[in-house]
Order: structure tokens, then C-alpha cells, then sequence
């Protein structure tokens, strides 16, 4: 028997690969949702304790079950009910659990995320993400009720907070779904693009990656964060770690300059342009006077002119007299072409 007929001989075992292959998606999808709640003034995203992927607010918490589903079919009450023959609880058993034996003061959301659609009898809910229980219609509910009366031993149970998401996450390439995400999100977050966005995604899935895989312990709640769980403050931190920080208003006030003024002009300005950019580097009277038009732009945009030499007269206008007496006209003109083309580029936003 030659080598391959051996090795074909011996049974294969997948159920190691299989769980690699959850817990990935598990830590893609939570890397996801970690960029669904930029929005949020603050949270942080625990990864594999109490549940796969967990958010803490200051005031609520929200646990995620992810269940992949291989087969092109929905998935049904009847499988998620099924309580297991070892544990003796069902994956909607399990996660009612951490929402009934919490702290009933703390707001609490549940949710079970699949990549299948719903199906409790012989309704599929293939128009809708996310799946509210006590949104359902009461013949519904009744029978999830019953199926958790029953598995739990409780005369009473409340499926309010009791969720099931369907997820579209590409379950064959999910990682170039979490990139063209990741980068997509740092363009509104930033305002410009990664300047390495495989690194940027190698270092939030590594960061991620070694949260889920701590397998510690741990009684004290900040230790806990610290330990399994990424803050807002964290990802902010490792995005700026990504922005391009090149200053693209100096070479767009150097072309400005080019195009639109004679040589003895340009010869000028561009001298005062060098003057103020040596000087902004230690002026807090620069510093303060580029803040304060940035603010004045954004708050006058609609009623200045629409063209940029009209918005630079404007400025002329309301800001040349305010600076000290150091600073010529020129060194003063080119200063608020600078912030301007700065405020265009987002750098002073």
C-alpha cells in the first residue's frame, strides 16, 4: 500500500478545524460590531467569557451567541430549543440564562447571531436582521415561552431583550469583508484613508485575538477589561496609530500660489509661506488663530462664498487686523490660504 492509500485509509477528525473556524468568525464578527458602535460615547467589547462576544455600556450589557450555519437552510426553534443530551440546556437556554440570572436593574440585551434566517413552525423570517422575541405574535411567543418553561423548570419566563440577528457576514472570505469594513469605517472616523490597512487589520485581529485566547481567570471586573475586553479609547488608539499624517494644505498652498499669481507675486508668498510655517511650529498666537478660523468656517459655511478666492477675502475681511503686528499681509494672506486648505482636507476638523 503505497503512501496515499494509507494515509486515505485513516479517519479524518474536522472537528478541530471546525472550531478553529467558529471561534474566527466569532472574533471577525465581534471586530464588526466593535465598528457598528463607533458611534457610541463609550464601550468595550469582552470576547469569549460569558458568552462569544459581549458589549459593556456604563449602564447596560449585550451578549452574542454566534452559531454558524453550513446548511442553505433557516434555522429552526426546534434545533435552537433542543436541549443537549450532556449539558441538558439548549442554545436559547443557555443564553435566556445569562439574561434571567443577572442583576434585574441592569438593562440586558440577549441575541443569538446566525448567518441563517429564523424559522419557528413553518414561518421563516427572511425579511428582517434583527428578530425581536417579544415583538412576535402571541401564539409565538407562547410557544418559545413554553419551550423555555419546560427546559428550565421556571413557571414564568420573560423573552423581553431576547433576540435573533441574521448576519450576511461571507462566511467563505469573511476577512475581506472585515477589511473593506475596517477601512471603509477609518475614512469616516478619520476623515482620510489607513495608510496600511492590512497592518491596521493584522493589529486589531491580533489584539483581539490574544483577548478571546486569555483563558485567566479574573474576579476583579477592571482586570476583567484589561484582560478580555477592547474600549473604544483602544481602537481609537490603534487606528491613530494609521492616519496618514502628511500635511497636504502646504503643497496645495504652494500650487495655489503657482497658478494663480506672476513670478514677482509668487516669489512673495512663497517667502511668507516659509516664514509661517517656521513660526507656526512654536506660536501659540498661530495655533490659537487656526482654531479659531476653522471654527469660523464651519460655522459660516452656508452664508460664505461658494468660490475659494471669495471665501479667502472673507476671511481677509474678518481676520487680518486680529493678528499681531509680527506678521506682514503677505505672511497673514498665505496663513489663511493654509487653514483653509487644511479645513478642505480635514486636517483641522
Amino acid at each position: 500500500m503505497d503512501v496515499r492509500n494509507a494515509y486515505n485509509s485513516i479517519p479524518h477528525d474536522l472537528s478541530g478545524a471546525a472550531s478553529k473556524n467558529r471561534f474566527r468568525l466569532e472574533m471577525l464578527w465581534g471586530i464588526s460590531k466593535m465598528f457598528d458602535l463607533y458611534d457610541k460615547p463609550d464601550f468595550c467589547v469582552v470576547f469569549d467569557y460569558k458568552c462569544d462576544v459581549e458589549i459593556h455600556f456604563k449602564d447596560s450589557l449585550e451578549f452574542y451567541q454566534i452559531k454558524t450555519h453550513k446548511v442553505q437552510k433557516p434555522y429552526k426553534f426546534t434545533v435552537i430549543s433542543k436541549p443537549d443530551k450532556n449539558t441538558g440546556k439548549s442554545i436559547i437556554g443557555r443564553l435566556y440564562l445569562l439574561k434571567n440570572i443577572s442583576d434585574k436593574h441592569v438593562n440586558m440585551k440577549v441575541a443569538l447571531v446566525s448567518n441563517a434566517f429564523f424559522q419557528i413552525e413553518k414561518k421563516v423570517y427572511s425579511d428582517v436582521e434583527t428578530l425581536k422575541f417579544s415583538d412576535l405574535d402571541d401564539a409565538t411567543q407562547k410557544k418559545i415561552c413554553t419551550a423555555l418553561k419546560s427546559e428550565l423548570q421556571q413557571d414564568e419566563v420573560d423573552i423581553s431583550n431576547v433576540h435573533y440577528i441574521y448576519t450576511s457576514m461571507n462566511l467563505l472570505d469573511p476577512e475581506n469583508d472585515i477589511k473593506g469594513k475596517i477601512t471603509g469605517c477609518f475614512e469616516k472616523i478619520k476623515n482620510c484613508e489607513p495608510i496600511k490597512p492590512n497592518a491596521l487589520y493584522r493589529l486589531i485581529r491580533d489584539t483581539v485575538d490574544a483577548k478571546a485566547c486569555y483563558e485567566l481567570r479574573s474576579d476583579d471586573y477592571d482586570e476583567l477589561i484589561a484582560n478580555k475586553g477592547i474600549t473604544k479609547a483602544q481602537l481609537d488608539m490603534m487606528l491613530d496609530h494609521y492616519v496618514d499624517n502628511t500635511d497636504n494644505g502646504v503643497k496645495q498652498t504652494q500650487e495655489y500660489i503657482e497658478e494663480k499669481y506672476s513670478t514677482k507675486k509668487r516669489k512673495k508668498l512663497k517667502t511668507a509661506l516659509v516664514h509661517i510655517l517656521e513660526a507656526s511650529v512654536k506660536s501659540n498666537e498661530l495655533k490659537g488663530k487656526e482654531k479659531e478660523i476653522s471654527s469660523y468656517i464651519d460655522n459660516n459655511i452656508e452664508d460664505l462664498p461658494d468660490d475659494f478666492e471669495g471665501i479667502i477675502d472673507a476671511l481677509v475681511q474678518n481676520f487680518s487686523n486680529s493678528f499681531s503686528i509680527e506678521y506682514t499681509q503677505e505672511q497673514i494672506y498665505v496663513f489663511l490660504i493654509l487653514v483653509l486648505k487644511r479645513w478642505e482636507d480635514g486636517k483641522n476638523a
